[in-house]
């Protein structure tokens, strides 16, 4: 019985250890939501913001490893989400500005073409 107590106290350490390592989950959100901009196929259009996000993220994980249950740890996963949720919103945004401007190109073009000789 006594030679298993070593093992045993050394699986309890390590069980403890692995909890006190996990990241907040705010932190967790800030990840996913940084990686889902940069999975986004539109993110080309808002590099400046997804930069923001990444740079942010990298922050939030410095302050979470220094002081992993503070407030200002949540804080700054907070703002790194939040900035990944502004790249997309800003790709999605610029996307569809593209897309209304070529529609009115195109709806222009028609109407020019319907015009008898084609002038406006």
């Amino acid at each position: 019985m006594r030679a298993g107590a070593p093992l045993a106290m050394a699986l309890a350490l390590a069980g403890c250890a692995t909890r006190a390592a996990a990241p907040p989950p705010e932190l967790l959100t800030a990840r996913a939501a940084v990686v889902q901009a940069q999975d986004n196929p539109l993110s080309p259009l808002a590099i400046a913001e997804l930069r923001q996000a990444e740079e942010a993220l990298a922050i939030a994980e410095r302050v979470a490893r220094e002081r992993p249950r503070s407030t200002i740890a949540r804080d700054a996963a907070y703002v790194a989400r939040r900035k990944a949720q502004c790249s997309l919103l800003s790709s999605l945004v610029r996307a569809n500005r593209s897309a209304l401007v070529r529609a009115r190109q195109s709806q222009r073009a028609a109407t020019q073409r319907a015009r008898p000789g084609g002038e406006p």
